[in-house]
């Protein structure tokens, strides 16, 4: 008997792609409270790894009507989950912190992803996204200091393509990465970090690095400030807003901009400590391949820093290639603020396509690598920076801060919408409904 062309494509596709578990029972088996603790759980863990609300509230829903008939109310916030099933089960949970830890946000999706299709039963679910939360980066303080160092020489070498500055990016790159690590071990000085990293770059910059980088200030120290740069929680609420999430868009959105203006500070404290720097020497441009073997250095980096999965470094690495070069290409007819709609719309379809394959990470794994790429809030820190520095804020200044941040939300959404309408309906359930972590 032979198989058709169709019937080999199946074949093959089945292969490689995930498939869905079969669900242990039909709904109502488990009980009422055993379900809302379930839901408690894997909805407050989506929120650490920085899901947006709205995607939390209808997981979780889609999860409930795998273990129950009674109807399911679920308010997300960026720290608060409360969970109501029936009259009975009801469930209120806070986050202590969220975090970008890549490997983590992988396993919270893995146990999602088998509540989703009813094939966990709510007591392992519990207990396994307990142990999900609690696990421990993939690497310790020194890789992830080294992974610091290289996503910060990558994203300078796409910022300020300078030879004279290569040496400048690792430098100061080590400093803010010691001092994350540090204030990582130290939960109290996380509140200090944007504005002490700020001032400590600042200063050394001025005193060792830029003069003989011969280059501007803020394109020297920009990249190295990356990991305290709130652009994934602008942009994540500047979704959460456009999407109708009123309370948890505008309270992340005003967490973004106080840390905005926390760095900002903290620059020109450093200005007022060290002087203001002289007017920098032409530096030497590197070619336009420079690009290129940025993303792969910062693919590489942010696989470090962030922990991604075992085996996500090519996926990672695809992420970030295709956000950055749809950005790139978006600069050809967009103003630079703008630019990031495209690399937003690109790489959407890109990470719900290769998440459906068996080797690639969850969706929000590449997204989050993908937001981390588009640095939505470097244009900002720049302009408000420069402005703080010369004592001189005003809404042209606040206008190209949001106008980066919106582009890259209005690029997601648009689609998301367009992904939502045309495949969302006939999906086979692994990604149906909203993006996965």
């Amino acid at each position: 008997m032979t198989i058709s062309w169709g019937g080999r494509a199946k074949q093959m596709w089945q292969a490689v792609s995930k498939q869905v578990p079969a669900p242990l029972a039909p709904p109502d088996t488990f009980p009422i409270d055993e379900v809302a603790e379930m839901l408690r759980d894997i909805g407050i863990a989506l929120i650490e790894v920085q899901v947006p609300s709205g995607v939390v509230e209808s997981r979780l829903e889609r999860i409930a009507r795998r273990y129950t008939s009674e109807p399911v109310r679920v308010v997300a916030l960026p720290t608060v989950l409360i969970v109501q099933v029936g009259r009975v089960g009801h469930e209120v949970a806070a986050s202590t912190g969220g975090t970008t830890q890549l490997d983590r946000a992988g396993k919270v999706d893995a146990v999602a992803r088998l509540a989703t299709a009813g094939a966990v039963a709510p007591r392992d679910a519990v207990r396994d996204i307990t142990t999900a939360r609690t696990a421990r980066p993939r690497f310790g303080p020194v890789m992830i200091l080294v992974g610091y160092v290289i996503t910060t020489l990558g994203f300078g070498i796409v910022i300020n393509p300078a030879w004279t500055a290569l040496w400048a990016y690792v430098f100061l790159g080590a400093v803010v990465g010691a001092v994350v690590v540090v204030a990582g071990r130290i939960p109290t000085l996380a509140v200090i970090i944007p504005s002490l990293s700020a001032a400590l770059v600042t200063t050394l910059a001025i005193w060792f690095v830029a003069d003989a980088a011969n280059d501007e200030l803020l394109r020297i120290i920009a990249p190295a400030l990356v990991a305290t740069l709130p652009g994934l929680s602008l942009t994540i609420g500047a979704m959460e807003l456009a999407g109708g999430a009123i309370m948890a868009g505008s309270s992340r959105l005003v967490y973004g901009v106080v840390q905005l203006m926390l760095l900002a500070f903290g620059v020109a404290i450093g200005v007022a400590i060290a002087g203001r720097p002289g007017s920098p020497a032409v530096a030497d441009r590197m070619g336009p391949l420079s690009f290129y073997v940025a993303i792969i250095v910062i693919g590489i980096g942010l696989y470090i820093y962030l922990s991604a999965p075992r085996g996500s470094l090519l996926w990672v690495t695809a992420a970030v290639a295709v956000a950055l070069i749809g950005q790139k290409i978006g600069g050809l007819f967009l103003s630079s603020a703008h630019s990031g709609a495209l690399g937003a719309l690109l790489v959407f379809p890109f990470a719900v396509a290769a998440a459906k394959l068996k080797t690639a990470p969850p969706v929000f794994v590449m997204l989050l690598a993908a937001f981390w790429s588009l640095v939505p809030g470097a244009l900002g820190f720049e302009s408000i920076t420069a402005a703080a520095v010369q004592r001189s804020l005003d809404a042209a200044t606040l206008g190209n801060t949001f106008s980066a941040v919106f582009s890259i939300a209005l690029g997601t959404l648009v689609a998301w919408s367009i992904y939502d309408t045309v495949f969302a309906r006939r999906d086979d359930g692994l990604n149906s409904g909203k993006l996965e972590a």
